[in-house]
């Protein structure tokens, strides 16, 4: 899991130049040995800000870019037993072209401040464990085509689909076999957050047959359709991202909203952290990770 991987940039916080960047490769090839994907590819950049904040855990900026993967859920937790010394300014995330829960998402932006992490395991194990999340903003891109297959997979009374998006609408066609009736079907409408993490088509103009539907088998079939992504349930993507705005355009669904990295299920945690003191001397610190940047007497 992502979370684990960039564990192998503990220690580079008090690195600089030619180490710091031999952690962040083997971060990046461990990332990637999480992954699933022929193509897939993943780097890691990290901005120290200040050296002489940098050897006291404080970073001014990481960003994670990977694409043409694919993951069952969310690859990034926090731990919030974990001591919060360590302090992540801004950590950003670029994620293209990836598989979640079986959902092609052609991009993943997202910016999200003041991460903190155990910095006594960063010194002395050379591991990050993310304790502690900010709220940042995020924005999610999904090509109308890829949510064809994702629909069907999802709704199995519908056999044959096929989805447009353009000026702030929706439009799904295609052929279904439902319990109160076998039929082609279109679907106009609107995509809303409800909840924050369900989408949900509203205001429908449904036909079947291209004629008008009846009240119940138009229900019916809404009830069917929607949500048309929970992000919660379908991408397992938990309280990551808060949606406050759907677009719909230019052949996309484009999601934007609050976003965190979520705390670690207690089922994916198994037993709690072991604590940790946040009082944790540099000089305990193995030699190799003492600070390269040189001191300066009064």
């Amino acid at each position: 899991m992502m979370w684990w991987a960039i564990g192998m940039l503990g220690g580079a916080f008090l690195l600089g130049g030619g180490e710091l960047r031999s952690f962040e490769r083997k971060a990046s090839q461990d990332i990637l040995a999480k992954l699933q994907g022929e193509h897939a590819s993943v780097k890691i950049r990290t901005d120290l800000g200040d050296p002489f904040r940098a050897m006291g855990g404080n970073v001014r900026r990481v960003t994670i870019s990977a694409r043409d993967f694919s993951t069952d859920g969310l690859p990034l937790y926090t731990e919030p037993g974990r001591s919060k010394r360590g302090r992540v300014r801004e950590l950003r995330l670029d994620l293209r072209e990836f598989s979640l829960g079986g959902l092609l998402v052609e991009r993943l932006e997202a910016r999200i401040p003041e991460c903190r992490f155990d910095l006594g395991l960063a010194m002395s194990k050379r591991q990050i464990r993310l304790s502690k999340s900010g709220e940042g903003l995020g924005t999610v891109r999904v090509r109308a085509a890829d949510l064809e297959p994702f629909i069907l997979r999802k709704v199995r009374e519908i056999k044959r689909v096929s989805v447009v998006i353009s000026d702030g609408l929706v439009r799904v066609k295609g052929y279904g076999e439902f319990l109160v009736v076998q039929t082609n079907f279109e679907v106009e409408a609107k995509i809303e957050a409800v909840e924050g993490t369900k989408l949900y088509l509203k205001e429908a103009r449904i036909t079947f047959d291209g004629k008008p539907a009846d009240p119940f088998s138009a229900k019916t079939l809404l009830e069917s359709l929607n949500p048309v992504v929970d992000l919660a349930k379908d991408l397992k993507l938990l309280d990551a991202v808060w949606v406050t705005r759907v677009d719909l355009r230019d052949g996309r669904l484009i999601a934007e909203g609050r976003t965190k990295i979520p705390n670690q299920p207690i089922s994916a945690a198994g037993e709690a952290p072991p604590k940790t003191s946040g009082a944790v001397a540099v000089h305990n610190a193995p030699s190799v990770l003492r600070s390269p940047f040189p001191r300066f007497s009064p």
